[in-house]
């Protein structure tokens, strides 16, 4: 399967700055409340379609429909560019299942339930500052904050965690290092 949404998926991937460690460490509060709201967005899609054999980053395409799929050469170039610009296996991962999920939403006839795009938020957070965050001890760390990872059904909630504008990411960086600096200046006093 190749289509137009499949390229703009790869052009897209292909523009990010994977390794921009600056930029994530500035941007970690609203790299932080992407990676939440990848994870709801993703428990909604887990809770219609099924459960993924591993948990955060997995080919949501296969488990709703795994008759459609992306050339596979497709694939293997994209992984190989990730993984050769991040260094990062989950940024790999979730790469090729954007590419995959981008190969199933733009084949015709597809029908799928009204949930939110569930690889925007992870896309968007990679956009901010690239594949700058680690697991540990059951968290995705950003450096400044960390997210819990738990399962997928506690990540279950019809509430928008972000808005994905830049304007509202910028917002809360702003106040979660406007927050870091009061807490730091007490701390000094």
């Amino acid at each position: 399967m190749s289509s137009d949404a499949v390229q703009s998926m790869i052009d897209r991937l292909r523009a990010i700055d994977w390794k921009s460690p600056g930029e994530a460490y500035e941007k970690a509060f609203s790299r932080a409340a992407l990676m939440e709201e990848y994870f709801r967005r993703a428990a909604l899609w887990l809770d219609a379609y099924g459960e993924p054999e591993r948990w955060p980053f997995f080919d949501l395409a296969a488990i709703v429909d795994p008759t459609v799929r992306a050339d596979p050469a497709v694939i293997t170039d994209i992984e190989d560019f990730i993984d050769d610009a991040s260094g990062s296996s989950y940024a790999m991962d979730s790469g090729a299942a954007a590419v995959q999920w981008a190969a199933l939403t733009s084949m015709p006839g597809v029908q799928l339930r009204p949930l939110p795009d569930p690889f925007e938020p992870l896309l968007r957070l990679f956009e901010r500052g690239g594949s700058g965050f680690s697991f540990a001890n059951g968290f995705i760390d950003f450096g400044l904050i960390m997210v819990p990872r738990a399962s997928w059904r506690k990540h279950l909630s019809p509430t928008p965690v972000v808005e994905l504008n830049d304007q509202a990411l910028d917002a809360i960086d702003a106040q979660g290092w406007a927050r870091l600096s009061r807490r730091n200046q007490t701390t000094a006093d």
